[in-house]
C-alpha cells in the first residue's frame, strides 16, 4: 500500500502550515498510510498540539524529520505512529516563549499594571512548559527534572542522541556509507557466540571473507557446524514435508510441516497457533470436568433424596419394607390404599354419574310407595 506524502517545510502558524492544512490532506488519505516530511524551526505551540491530535486520530502517520527541526515542530510529531529522522538532522527542545510588547513612558500605576500582566504571562508560560514537558515525558519515559533541564539548555542534538532520549524511533542513514558495528550489533553477536565483524579500513580494500556479510555467514557456520564443516551457503541438506502429524497440520491449516535434519521448522505464528489450540482444548477440558462434577453432585443429591423417601415408605409397614424393589413397594402401597373405603381408583367407579346411587335407588326399603 503506497504512502501519501505530505510536506511541511517552514514555520508552523495559523496562516499556512496549521491544523487546517494538515487536516485537509489527512482527510483525503483517510484509511491510508501517510508520511509527513518535516523541516521546520517550529512556531505556534497551539497549532502543533492540534496537529499532533489529528495525526493520532488518523492512526497511521509516520513523521520524517529532515535537516534542523525545533520547538513546536518536535511537539507535533508525538501524535505519529512512528518518528524517523535523517542522520544529518538536528533536534532542539526548549521552553516556550510569549510575545511581550512594552513601550512608552509609564507612570507608577501603569508600571504596576505591566508587572501584573507580566506575572500572568509568566504563569501561562510555566503552564505551557509543563504541558510540553509532559509530552516529552510520555514519549521518552524520562523524568520531569531531566526534560526541564534539557529544555533549559536550548541546544541542538543530533539524530542519534534524539533516539537515545527516546524522542524518535529510527535514524535514517545517509547514502554511500560503510557499515558500522554498533553496540547493538556487538551485543547480539556476543549473545549468539558469533565473531564480531571487522570493517575494512579505507586504506585497505575489503577482501574475500573480511566483508561484513561473509563474516556473518562464517560465524553462523561456526555455530551450526558439528564435526566436519558444512557450507550453509550451498547446503545439500534435504528438507522434507511431514504429513502424518494430521492434528498439527489441521491447526496450522497446512498440508504438512517441514523437517530438516530431524527437526521441525516452525514460525512464531505457527507456534502461536499451536499454543492457542492447546489453550482452547485445555479450557474445554476444564469446562467438561466442571460440568461432570456438577452433574455428579446433582446425581448424588437425587439419590440421597430418593433414599430418604424409601426409608419413610419402609416405616409404613413390614410389607412395604420387605418388597423386593422400589417398584414393588409402590404396588404394595397401591394395594393398601385400594382397600380403604372411598379411595377406589377411577377404574372402580361407575362411568355414568347418573348410576352413582343406583344400588340405593333399587333397595326395597326405598320403594315403599309402590307397595
Amino acid at each position: 500500500m503506497n504512502e501519501t506524502v505530505i510536506t511541511l517545510f517552514g514555520s508552523i502558524d495559523r496562516y499556512w502550515y496549521n491544523k487546517n492544512y494538515l487536516k485537509y490532506f489527512l482527510d483525503k488519505a483517510k484509511g491510508q498510510p501517510v508520511r509527513l516530511k518535516v523541516s521546520s524551526p517550529g512556531g505556534d505551540v497551539a497549532e502543533a498540539v492540534a496537529m499532533s491530535s489529528l495525526m493520532s486520530e488518523h492512526g497511521n502517520v509516520t513523521v520524517e524529520f529532515i535537516s534542523f527541526n525545533a520547538s513546536a515542530a518536535t511537539i507535533l510529531a508525538f501524535g505519529a505512529k512512528s518518528i524517523e529522522m535523517h542522520e544529518d538532522g538536528m533536534w532542539l527542545a526548549h521552553k516556550c516563549s510569549l510575545g511581550i510588547d512594552i513601550w512608552g513612558h509609564l507612570n507608577a500605576d501603569q508600571i504596576e499594571d505591566v508587572i501584573k500582566e507580566l506575572q500572568n504571562k509568566k504563569k501561562s508560560a510555566e503552564a505551557i512548559d509543563l504541558m510540553i514537558a509532559q509530552k516529552y515525558i510520555n514519549r521518552s519515559g524520562k523524568t520531569l527534572k531531566e526534560i526541564i533541564t534539557l529544555m533549559e539548555e536550548e541546544r541542538w542534538m543530533p539524530a542519534t542522541e534524539a533516539k537515545e532520549w527516546g524522542f524518535i524511533d529510527k535514524v535514517i542513514p545517509g547514502t554511500h556509507k560503510k557499515p558500522q558495528v554498533t553496540n547493538e550489533i556487538t551485543d547480539c553477536f556476543t549473545a549468539l557466540g558469533l565473531p564480531l565483524p571487522v570493517i575494512a579500513s579505507e586504506e585497505k580494500p575489503e577482501s574475500g571473507d573480511k566483508n561484513l556479510v561473509s563474516q556473518i555467514i562464517n560465524g553462523i557456520k561456526g555455530v551450526l557446524s558439528t564435526g566436519n564443516k558444512t557450507d550453509i551457503s550451498n547446503s545439500n541438506t534435504v528438507i522434507s514435508m511431514r504429513k502424518e502429524f494430521t492434528f498439527v497440520n489441521q491447526i496450522l491449516n497446512c498440508e504438512g510441516v517441514e523437517e530438516k535434519d530431524g527437526k521441525i521448522l516452525l514460525t512464531v505464528e505457527s507456534l502461536k497457533a499451536i499454543n492457542d489450540a492447546i489453550k482452547t482444548a485445555n479450557d474445554a477440558k476444564t469446562k467438561a470436568e466442571h460440568d461432570f462434577e456438577t452433574a455428579n453432585t446433582a446425581k448424588e443429591t437425587a439419590e440421597n433424596s430418593l433414599a430418604a423417601v424409601v426409608n419413610d415408605l419402609d416405616s409404613l409397614s413390614d410389607s412395604v419394607k420387605n418388597a423386593t424393589d422400589n417398584k414393588a413397594k409402590v404396588q404394595v402401597i397401591r394395594n393398601i390404599v385400594g382397600k380403604i373405603p372411598g379411595t377406589g381408583t377411577a377404574s372402580h367407579q361407575e362411568a355414568n354419574e347418573d348410576n352413582k346411587f343406583a344400588d340405593i335407588a333399587t333397595d326395597p326399603i326405598n320403594s315403599f310407595e309402590n307397595e
